[in-house]
């Protein structure tokens, strides 16, 4: 472990896996273990898990906030601090942009829920305020790291997201390009990114919702074994996605500006022959856009879409029959249409 001064009572900093940690978390390690601690990832999401949090929480928050609570509890007595981070803005533009409430407020929430720990370390990335590198140094200053020490472990993890965004790009879900970063850059492609199907659905939702199978009660799993190739709003650039949003109304909320330009991109994308949007019961922004997609992105194939709203109440059952039935109705339409042509 290299030496940086770091304060002898943290040797284990705990990560949630809920929310940015299916989006930011070969960052955050990297960075952590450049730093010289020894990180400790919660495991995938399990109904102890999402218990705990529904029974710490108020109903009306998300299900990916009641997850993040479950997972801080499981980590309790298993580090000597937790980080969580706090996303203010992620982008810099002409007009304001922010990310979600609860991103911005999670160590908050975390840090009055749970007062017999010690307060959360905090990860603060406000690019409208200051590049992102800057929450490396705060974080890296509080934890005693000399700057040479921070830059170093800043690079490091930088190689890192990239290399996970790539896997992500060329076709994994968030949870199989961690497991193939663990696990080495080998290994059969996942049967969800079969060409080969006649029928495929893009996906589109938050990172923690697409990531996080017991949260989307395993919507990938069935729509696989229906026989569908599924695509993902993870698996698009960002110059795919900004070239899609500069055609969609200005949107402050720059995650819930992604998912509006996910759906867009797969409206007109070749090959798409559905769209399920995934949304969490009680989500403000995800509301709003929900509407947005309704309203204001072109469908010029007439391409069905599919709302599915995930709480923690939602029943795998439920979500297996929905998204089985979703893949008949594509497949009934593509015969159906196959057979006009050819008539």
């Amino acid at each position: 472990m290299r030496e940086t001064g770091k304060p002898k009572a943290i040797s284990r900093i705990g990560v949630p896996r809920a929310l940015m940690f299916y989006r930011y978390y070969p960052f955050l390690k990297t960075l952590l273990e450049g730093f010289g601690y020894e990180v400790v990832a919660s495991p995938p999401t399990n109904l102890r898990i999402m218990g705990m949090g529904t029974d710490l929480c108020v109903d009306d928050v998300c299900v990916a906030v009641k997850a993040l609570f479950g997972h801080v509890r499981y980590l309790e007595e298993e580090v000597d601090a937790v980080l969580i981070p706090r996303l203010v803005s992620v982008e810099k533009r002409d007009y304001d942009t922010f990310t979600c409430p609860k991103l911005i407020a999670a160590p908050d929430m975390v840090r009055f829920s749970f007062p017999h720990l010690p307060p959360p370390l905090e990860f603060v990335v406000d690019v409208g305020r200051a590049p992102w590198w800057w929450g490396c140094v705060r974080l890296g200053r509080k934890l005693g790291v000399p700057l040479r020490g921070i830059a170093r472990a800043y690079a490091a993890a930088v190689r890192e997201q990239r290399r996970f965004e790539d896997l992500q790009y060329q076709g994994l879900l968030p949870a199989d390009a961690l497991k193939r970063m663990e696990n080495g850059n080998g290994g059969l492609p996942p049967g969800y990114a079969s060409e080969d199907r006649d029928v495929a659905v893009a996906v589109v939702g938050h990172p923690y919702l697409l990531g996080d199978p017991l949260v989307n009660k395993r919507l990938v799993h069935w729509l696989d074994s229906s026989g569908a190739r599924v695509l993902a709003s993870t698996m698009l650039s960002p110059r795919e996605l900004e070239r899609e949003a500069r055609r969609l109304p200005d949107l402050s909320w720059s995650y819930e500006r992604e998912l509006l330009a996910a759906v867009s991109h797969f409206m007109e994308r070749e090959g798409v022959d559905g769209i399920i949007y995934l949304t969490s019961f009680g989500c403000g922004p995800d509301s709003l856009v929900t509407e947005m997609v309704r309203r204001e992105v072109p469908n010029p194939h007439g391409r069905a879409l599919l709302d599915m709203v995930l709480d923690e109440h939602s029943a795998e059952s439920g979500v297996r029959t929905r998204a089985e039935a979703f893949v008949d109705l594509l497949r009934h339409r593509k015969r159906s249409r196959s057979r006009a042509v050819t008539a």
